[in-house]
């Protein structure tokens, strides 16, 4: 019984040890997929990022978010991002971002763009990789013909849609 209270004892410091060694800074490549659908047709967002982690707060970057199919938006965004809330290692996050989406179309180019702000969480599994999901979108969109689940008059929304819902793995240096 003695060797089983000193092994959990032995084992609860191991995981507090794991924690306290988890990268705090440094330059960090994020995954993330998503997706989409419109009336129109369904396809795949895949989104390359690249960024820096200035403590446990704070990060910023750029993605690059490439839809799949014929007439595909890619998408370019810089954006600064703050962990609010902290509950054991899982963290919520709000994103900053301003967003440019172009695509060509027969005769010209096809944009439109959007700043605001998205939401998600991220959870460590390792020194060096996180679990990252996004959800939701609150701001100006100047994309025409808003479909699915969003709320809004104007150029002002709160976009629930599925593209919105990202997944992904982020890999800290």
């Amino acid at each position: 019984m003695k060797k089983l209270i000193l092994l959990l004892i032995l084992f609860t410091a191991s995981l507090s040890t794991v924690e306290a060694q988890t990268i705090d800074k440094g330059f960090f490549i994020e995954g993330n997929i998503a997706y989409g659908s419109s009336r129109y047709k369904n396809y795949a967002i895949i989104t390359p990022v690249a960024g820096y982690q200035f403590n446990s707060k704070w990060q910023a970057g750029m993605k690059v978010g490439f839809e799949t199919g014929n007439l595909s938006y890619t998408i370019y965004t810089p954006f600064v991002r703050y962990n609010f809330v902290h509950i054991n290692k899982l963290n919520l996050f709000t994103e900053a971002q301003f967003s440019y989406m172009s695509r060509d179309v027969d005769g010209g180019q096809s944009s439109y763009s959007e700043a605001g702000l998205s939401f998600g969480l991220n959870y460590p599994i390792s020194r060096h990789l996180k679990l990252v999901g996004h959800y939701l979108f609150v701001g100006y969109s100047g994309e025409n013909g808003k479909e699915g689940a969003s709320l809004g008059g104007g150029d002002f929304i709160l976009d629930a849609n599925s593209r919105r819902l990202q997944l992904g793995v982020q890999f800290l240096f």
